[in-house]
């Protein structure tokens, strides 16, 4: 504009209007702000209760799948399980051995190769039913630990009486 000859005048200078909108712009900050922290908090729990529910659902179908799988290894010629539910004072009834923590039962059974008839009959108890299922998978590792050690003994000619 110097160049071209044309001359800029701002006129009167006002610092009333800058300092209205800065004024202005503070006040809605403190309004805005803490609605949306608020907003954002509920949201926050309302975003991870959902994602803890559906953490804990695949986390109990994973545990199924898994005791499937080590169940169906362990047990060559087939299994089957059965699962009861107990409410707090009801577990005491069906046996449980602390009826403030197990209100799982599950009852598996091992198959006979051929016939398909029950060769071992276990019941484990557990606070839930994820952990019911690791309980079954433990109770036949141990199982065919145990046998191992039977036929390793026989094998070595030590007299089994179970054999």
């Amino acid at each position: 504009m110097v160049q071209g000859g044309v001359r800029f005048d701002p006129g009167p200078v006002n610092l009333l209007e800058p300092l209205a909108l800065l004024a202005f712009i503070v006040v809605v900050a403190l309004v805005v702000v803490p609605v949306l922290q608020l907003f954002g908090l509920r949201s926050r729990g309302a975003l991870r209760s959902r994602l803890g529910k559906r953490r804990r659902a695949r986390a109990a179908a994973n545990a199924e799948v898994r005791a499937r799988a080590l169940m169906s290894e362990l047990c060559p010629y087939g299994w089957r399980a059965q699962i009861t539910l107990f409410e707090t004072g009801d577990a005491e009834r069906g046996g449980a051995p602390n009826e403030a923590q197990a209100r799982v039962a599950l009852d598996w059974t091992e198959l006979e190769g051929g016939s398909g008839r029950p060769a071992v009959m276990r019941r484990v108890w557990a606070a839930t039913i994820a952990e019911a299922l690791d309980a079954m998978v433990a109770d036949r590792r141990t199982d065919e630990t145990l046998e191992q050690i039977e036929h390793g003994a026989v094998a070595d000619g030590i007299w089994w009486p179970d054999l």
